[in-house]
């Protein structure tokens, strides 16, 4: 909630407008047991988007270039990303090769998209990757994202994000060995750490948000960082909450906004956002409750048709 994700999406609009392609996947507690093949997927996308983007002419350079470049090795390139037929039909792989495809080393995976990565990123065609959630990230998934920074050709146009909890990992993840091992290869890298809202900030926004003096809405700023701590997405939540209980509202004959300051001070929030989103969810109906239970065994995406078929069951 801090708003890395926010963060990173101020940048994805530039890149595209760029014609650069953007790939994002969140890694999740799951992840651990296949984050080298969750990056790999995310590249497979990349020949997708490459088609979605590209014209007809762009297509046929890509394919040539590619094809000058791994020459023979094509159908290794075509066992590691399958949806590269998108772009360059090829013919349909025997058991065999999908199985010999299975079995590539960490170095052959990272060699074979270094590769792939000279030939479609470019200056007037970025390609810029984001992982979210690092923490989840092994050692593998790392170093091939390390392996494609650090090319010693240098002819890729690749920019790399990622971001973690720093309150889930430890001095020894795998995390910070990434970031010293691109230094020491002079990639250039740079280290953000989004901390909460300040109290003046905050005081700041809440009296945007109300259009109101800072000096007067003051002390309800002053409350909501005690139990908020400035944590941006739960400042949010909490103002919703304190909206939809009554505790903060618009008052018609005062033409502003009122709040009950004694009740706001005397609410039990812990000063986790889950806390607070658990009790908003324990007001839902059980038909819905259940429905979130069962969405939430697929972990963070969903598809839209087992939505429509949990909302008509």
């Amino acid at each position: 909630g801090s708003g890395k994700s926010r963060l990173v999406n101020s940048l994805t609009a530039r890149v595209e407008i760029a014609e650069g392609y953007v790939l994002t996947h969140k890694f999740d507690q799951m992840s651990k047991e296949r984050p080298l093949l969750e990056v790999i997927a995310v590249f497979n996308d990349l020949c997708l988007l490459i088609k979605e983007k590209s014209s007809q002419q762009a297509l046929l350079t890509i394919v040539k270039d590619l094809m000058e470049v791994f020459d023979t090795d094509f159908s290794v390139l075509a066992r590691l990303l399958p949806s590269i037929e998108a772009i360059s039909p090829q013919p349909k792989q025997t058991d065999h090769e999908k199985e010999s495809g299975n079995q590539m080393n960490l170095r052959s995976v990272c060699f074979t998209l270094q590769r792939f990565m000279r030939v479609v990123s470019s200056a007037s065609h970025p390609v810029m990757l984001f992982l979210d959630d690092l923490q989840w990230c092994d050692n593998s998934a790392l170093t091939l994202i390390e392996g494609i920074l650090c090319d010693a050709i240098g002819s890729s146009c690749f920019f790399f994000v990622g971001s973690y909890r720093s309150n889930e990992v430890q001095e020894d993840h795998e995390i910070f060995h990434l970031i010293d091992n691109l230094s020491s290869s002079g990639v250039p890298t740079t280290k953000l750490s989004l901390e909460g809202l300040t109290p003046e900030d905050l005081n700041t926004m809440i009296s945007d948000a109300l259009c109101m003096f800072p000096r007067i809405c003051g002390p309800l700023s002053d409350i909501v960082f005690q139990k908020t701590k400035g944590n941006p997405f739960f400042v949010l939540e909490f103002l919703r909450s304190l909206v939809e209980g009554g505790l903060l509202e618009y008052c018609v004959p005062k033409r502003r906004w009122v709040w009950d300051e004694e009740r706001i001070s005397s609410m039990d929030i812990t000063g986790n956002v889950l806390c607070l989103l658990s009790s908003k969810m324990i007001g839902l109906s059980e038909n819905i409750q259940l429905a979130l239970k069962v969405a939430a065994c697929f972990g963070t995406k969903i598809k839209v048709s087992i939505v429509g078929y949990l909302s008509t069951n």
